[in-house]
């Protein structure tokens, strides 16, 4: 962690860094450990996600050395841990860094005021957010007869191990 590299940038450009950064790691993915924080911040102050990018044997090593006490993460180790960065350029594609964007500036009530005011289809909307709150960037709040979403993040880091 000690030898990440800050990157501040608006959220739309986050997918061209994150295809540059996935082309420019796919030729040093055995070799020495080099990591990248990307960041978004957005106007308002909330909770940051990291987001951890790492081979799939790594993840299951960590993930066993943590449930036998052997290693204890710190608390700015990324939470979601996913295998590829390709795999976070579809978390956090255009589309749906525009969907973020317009829950937080509209604030909808439901899913059906946000559908209405995105255009999407329902049920693409709710597997897309619910997508989404697996990995922490939205709520989604029951309320009486309907789900309303909630941004929890606009500030996304991306830590990826070559």
């Amino acid at each position: 962690m000690e030898n990440m590299i800050p990157y501040r940038a608006p959220i739309r450009q986050i997918a061209r860094i994150l295809t540059a950064m996935a082309l420019a790691l796919a030729g040093l993915q055995a070799q020495a450990q080099d990591w990248v924080r990307v960041c978004h911040q957005g106007s308002t102050a909330m909770k940051t996600i990291v987001i951890g990018v790492m081979p799939q044997e790594q993840i299951r090593a960590r993930a066993l050395a943590i449930v036998k006490g052997e290693y204890k993460p710190k608390s700015r180790e990324p939470k979601i841990w996913l295998t590829s960065m390709k795999s976070v350029a579809e978390v956090l594609s255009d589309q749906n860094r525009d969907l973020l964007k317009v829950i937080r500036e509209t604030n909808p009530d439901s899913m059906t005021v946000l559908a209405k005011a995105t255009g999407w289809q329902p049920g693409n909307l709710s597997r897309t957010l619910k997508t989404m709150a697996r990995y922490g960037l939205v709520a989604l709040q029951r309320e009486k007869s309907h789900v309303r979403p909630v941004l929890t993040a606009n500030e996304f880091g991306i830590l990826a191990a070559a």
